[in-house]
C-alpha cells in the first residue's frame, strides 16, 4: 500500500503563512500550542505529548471540509534484522486488515460509508496510516487509526493473504523496469547496506516470516514514544488529545508485559549505521520492451539541516519541472524523452540525488551523456540567478497551495514532528527557499562533480557504452 505523491509532497517544506505558535498547558500534559479553542489559519500547528510519550500535533483549518488523521512511526526498511527484511511493510498491510473488534471487511465499509480514505505507506526510516475523511467524520477517523495501529488482529488466515499480496506486490515491482532501475540505484549507491535493500522484503523472508514474528516486531517498535499523530484541516488540537489519550488507556490494558516488550524490542531493532563510501559503479539490466530506464545517482552523504532547502532549490534547477535544465536539454531541445527528472532521497545519516529518463534503446547512450555534462556543469559553475529565483517561487507557490489539501498538512507537521526537531508553523518553511542564496546553491552543488553510478533497465545494446 502506498499514499503515494502524498509523501514526496509532504515531505517538502513551505506554506502558508503563518504566526508562531504559543505555549500554554493543557490538563497538565506537556504541550505547546493548546488553548480548546479552534485556532485561526494562522495559529500555527500545536504539539502535546502525552504522559506514554506519544506525541500529537494539529494543524487546523478554520472552515476546512476534511480531516485528515496520520500516525506515523520512526520505523522503515532499514531498521529492520535481516532475517525480517520486509517486516515493516509486511505489518503496514495487516494495520489496514482491522482490529480484534473491527472485522476486515467493516473497516472498509465504515471508510466507504462516510467517503473517506484509509492508506498507509511504508518507506526506509518511517511507516505511517492515514485516514482522511469530511470534517463531520474526524472523531471516527481517530478511533479507526487507533484501533488499527494500536491493536491490529494480525489474524493468521489475513497473514497468509496478506503474504500472497505482497509477494504479487514484489512481483509487479520486479517486472516494473522504472520501478526496478530505482531499486537497483539504490543498490548501487549503498550496496549490502540496508538503505540499499528493497523495502518490500525479498521472497525468502516474505516467505518464512510468520505471525508471532510480526506481532513481537509490532510490540517492539509501535511504543507510543516511537509514535507521531498528526491530525490536519477541521480539526480541534484538545479534542484531538483527548481522542489519542485513550489509545494508551487501551494499550495499557494488552496482555504483553513490559519485560517481554523489553527483550523483543532489543532483538528486534537494528542500529542505524551510516554507509559507506562506495566506488561508483554501472548496472546493466538487459529485458525486452519498447524503453530504457536510465538512473544516475549522486551520493551526497549526510545532509546538514540547514542544507535541505538549498538542496530542494538545486534539484528544482536540474530536473523539478519544465523550466528545470534536464527537462530543456533533453526534452525540450533534443527530444531524446518523454520523462525526465531529478530528485532527493534524504535519509538521517545520509542522502542520495538521482536522474531519471525514459528513452528508447538508440537514444541512451545520448541522454547519459547529456544528463552527466548537465550535472557537471552544474557542479562547476553553479546554477545562474534567474535559475535560483524561479526554483525558489514555485517551491514556495506549489507548497502554499498544496496547503489546502488536509493530508499534505497532516504529513507536514507530522514528519517534522518525527524527524525534524519539531513541528513549526507553514511561514518558517517558506522562509527557508526565500532564504537560499545563490551561493548556497553553488556550494552544496560542487558535491556533485564525481562520477555518478548508472543504472540502465531495458533492452540496452551490448555495444553501448555508459
Amino acid at each position: 500500500m502506498a499514499i503515494g505523491t502524498t509523501l514526496g509532497a509532504a515531505v517538502a517544506g513551505a506554506g502558508a503563512v503563518e504566526d508562531e505558535p504559543v505555549t500554554s498547558a493543557v490538563g497538565g500534559r506537556k504541550a505547546s500550542g493548546g488553548t480548546g479553542r479552534a485556532p485561526s489559519p494562522g495559529a500555527g500547528p500545536q504539539v502535546t505529548t502525552l504522559d506514554s510519550g506519544r506525541r500529537v500535533v494539529t494543524d487546523a483549518v478554520a472552515g476546512g471540509a476534511s480531516a485528515t488523521v496520520v500516525a506515523l512511526v520512526g520505523v522503515g526498511g532499514r531498521d529492520e534484522p535481516e532475517h525480517l527484511a520486509g517486516a515493516s511493510h509486511f505489518l503496514e498491510h495487516l494495520l489496514c486488515k482491522g482490529s480484534a473488534s473491527r472485522p476486515s471487511a467493516e473497516v472498509a465499509e465504515s471508510v466507504d460509508a462516510v467517503g473517506g480514505e484509509l492508506d498507509a505507506v511504508t518507506d526506509r526510516e518511517r511507516t505511517a496510516v492515514q485516514v482522511r475523511v469530511p470534517a463531520a467524520d474526524a472523531a471516527f477517523a481517530l478511533d479507526l487509526l487507533g484501533d488499527l495501529v494500536v491493536r491490529p488482529a494480525l489474524r493468521p488466515d489475513e497473514v497468509e493473504v496478506e503474504r500472497r499480496v505482497i509477494l504479487e506486490e514484489l512481483a509487479q515491482a520486479e517486472e516494473d523496469p522504472e520501478d526496478r532501475a530505482h531499486t537497483l540505484s539504490a543498490t548501487c549507491l549503498y550496496g549490502a547496506h540496508p538503505l540499499g535493500r528493497e523495502v518490500l522484503g525479498d521472497r525468502r523472508t516474505l516467505k518464512e516470516m510468520g505471525r508471532a514474528d510480526i506481532s513481537s516486531f509490532h510490540a517492539a517498535r509501535y511504543r507510543p514514544e516511537a509514535m507521531v499523530v498528526a491530525a490536519a484541516g477541521a480539526v480541534d488540537h484538545d479534542t484531538v488529545v483527548a481522542l489519542v489519550e485513550r489509545w494508551d488507556d487501551e494499550h495499557a490494558r494488552k496482555t504483553a508485559s513490559d519485560a517481554a516488550v523489553s527483550d523483543a524490542a532489543v532483538s528486534l531493532t537494528e542500529p542505524r549505521l551510516p554507509p559507506e563510501s562506495l566506488t561508483p559503479s554501472t548496472k546493466v539490466l538487459r529485458r525486452a520492451g519498447e524503453q530504457v530506464h536510465l538512473v544516475l545517482g549522486w551520493p551526497l552523504g549526510a545532509v546538514a539541516a540547514g542544507d535541505r532547502a538549498a538542496w530542494d532549490v538545486l534539484v528544482q534547477v536540474l530536473g523539478g519541472g519544465p523550466a528545470s535544465r534536464l527537462f530543456r536539454s533533453v526534452r525540450d531541445e533534443r527530444g531524446l524523452a518523454y520523462a525526465v527528472d531529478a530528485s532527493l532521497s534524504m535519509h538521517s545519516d545520509a542522502a542520495a540525488l538521482t536522474a531519471y529518463a525514459g528513452c528508447s534503446p538508440r537514444a541512451v547512450a545520448e541522454v547519459r551523456a547529456v544528463v552527466g555534462d548537465e550535472v557537471e556543469r552544474l557542479a562547476t559553475d553553479g546554477p545562474t540567478v534567474r535559475e535560483v529565483e524561479v526554483a525558489i517561487g514555485y517551491l514556495a507557490g506549489s507548497s502554499t497551495l498544496a496547503l489546502e489539501d488536509s493530508g499534505i498538512r497532516a504529513w507536514r507537521v507530522g514528519i517534522e514532528e518525527l524527524e525534524r526537531g519539531g513541528a513549526r508553523p507553514a511561514a518558517e518553511r517558506i522562509d527557508e527557499f526565500r532564504q537560499v542564496a545563490v551561493d548556497d546553491t553553488r556550494r552544496v552543488a560542487a558535491i556533485l562533480g564525481t562520477a555518478p553510478s548508472v543504472v540502465a533497465v531495458g533492452p540496452v545494446s551490448r555495444r553501448t557504452r555508459l
